[in-house]
């Protein structure tokens, strides 16, 4: 047996004892995944479950099954695979090389199985996934050896040019009612200077000058981006630095503006970090100080530095959050198709490694994450790709202004993280920041989406590593 099939039935062992594990506290709740509801944070009221699976039931019962399978709801690597072996008990593993150098490592359990591990290069950064049950998947995404967030899925189908084609939606924990996303889109009564605490965070120093957040925010949108863009790069740290050594628990938390970026999670806790609070100040009182580098201190230099976003990439993400705000508050999640090819959504980040044609003798070149491409046109009914250009990249990543093609999953997992990040936005400007905050907003009080919280996969972090 070779080393590969040993690695690929270890890490499929190795998660499907962790999912035992993982799968206790719903039972223990009497809860079974196909009958949760939606509830009221406020008052406990029970509410109508999200509708969404419904309508996707019934959208798709409408359209004869196709002749052929649906295209595969993963990604998919351009032509890159060096290895690929099915074992004896049905399971894949798979070996891809990209351009850049990094390899991806694919380990699939057999056919209908419950756990899908996609492993990046040697860091211990990847993705893990897990079977809700049938059509709802949870991935937890790992970042240089820290369990960064965990995800949940819609799996669905659509009906194109005669095939079908598999894509996925992001289902969010929460929901808010349509007062808050108008007071998110509704410029303050006057301009707001808030106070991050970005400087005294691990990653600000090294990735810091990569942005200039606005000078004051005159609406809740702008303060969203910044936020986003933060957040951005914090992850972006984390995959360039290993995991924290371990430190005895601090009598009371360490002060920072929890609306900020930069909370880094446990390390081996297997558990996604909490989204941040913004309900402490930035300001910290005596004996609250946050941990900060020795003075002269100088982080190591990662492998690969995020480009600098400039105003003008900065603007159109801009531009892409007030769309997915306006849609979200028209409940446009539930329009059919995949929402990365509606009119108006066209400004995407890269969030994980991905090759594409270069229009070169090289054939391909690599995309990574931090990059930002714009579509400029439908997918095509030749080769079902979708034309972007390159609008901001790193300097080993395609060149700026690269028109080149890349398929609906690729771009439409862009789409569900952005719509999942402006959803962290939102919750964190839904809360008191003290009185040198944003403006407080109503209706800021969500109704919670059972379907769409998920804990993080049991030992994510064991699992990233035996895919190696």
């Amino acid at each position: 047996m070779s080393s590969l099939d040993r690695r690929a039935r270890a890490t499929l062992a190795f998660l499907a004892l962790a999912g035992l594990t993982g799968s206790a506290p719903a039972a223990a709740r009497g809860e079974e995944p196909r009958e949760r509801y939606e509830h009221r944070s406020a008052g406990g009221q029970a509410a109508h479950r999200e509708s969404e699976v419904r309508q996707s039931r019934t959208s798709h019962a409408a359209h004869p099954a196709p002749a052929r399978a649906p295209a595969n709801y993963h990604r998919e690597m351009a032509g890159r695979t060096v290895r690929e072996q099915r074992l004896a008990d049905g399971s894949v593993v798979r070996e891809t090389r990209l351009s850049g150098g990094a390899q991806v490592r694919e380990v699939r359990g057999p056919a209908g199985g419950q756990v899908r591990v996609v492993r990046y290069g040697n860091a211990v950064s990847g993705s893990v996934e897990r079977t809700i049950r049938p059509g709802v998947v949870s991935r937890t995404f790992v970042g240089g050896g820290h369990v960064l967030y965990t995800r949940v899925y819609q799996q669905h189908v659509w009906h194109q040019y005669g095939r079908a084609f598999a894509y996925e939606t992001f289902v969010p924990a929460v929901r808010y009612p349509a007062v808050y996303y108008s007071w998110a889109l509704t410029a303050w009564p006057h301009p707001v200077a808030y106070a991050w605490s970005w400087p005294i965070q691990p990653w600000y120093p090294m990735y810091g000058a990569l942005f200039t957040a606005y000078p004051v925010y005159v609406s809740p949108d702008l303060w969203m981006t910044d936020y986003i863009i933060a957040r951005s790069m914090q992850a972006a740290y984390q995959a360039q630095t290993g995991p924290p050594a371990p430190q005895p628990a601090p009598p009371w938390p360490p002060a920072q503006s929890a609306a900020d970026p930069g909370a880094a999670p446990a390390a081996d806790s297997g558990a996604a970090a909490p989204a941040p609070d913004p309900s402490v100040p930035p300001s910290a009182a005596p004996g609250e100080s946050a941990p900060m580098a020795p003075s002269g201190a100088v982080p190591p230099a990662p492998a690969s530095v995020p480009p600098t976003v400039t105003p003008e990439v900065k603007a159109q993400l801009n531009a892409q959050i007030k769309v997915q705000l306006r849609e979200q508050q028209a409940a446009a999640a539930t329009q059919s198709g995949p929402a990365a090819l509606r009119p108006n959504h066209v400004f995407f980040e890269v969030v994980q490694p991905l090759d594409v044609p270069s229009g070169t003798a090289s054939n391909y070149c690599s995309l990574s994450a931090n990059d930002y491409i714009k579509r400029i046109g439908g997918m095509s009914q030749d080769d079902w790709k979708i034309p972007v250009v390159v609008e901001l990249s790193g300097p080993s990543d395609c060149p700026q202004g690269l028109h080149t093609r890349i398929g609906l999953n690729d771009l439409n997992a862009m789409e569900n993280e952005q719509e999942a990040r402006v959803m962290e936005a939102m919750q964190a400007a839904s809360k008191s920041m003290g009185p040198n905050g944003p403006p407080s907003s109503p209706g800021a009080r969500p109704s919670l989406i059972a379907d769409g919280s998920a804990a993080a996969a049991p030992m994510a972090l064991d699992a990233i590593r035996q895919a190696q």
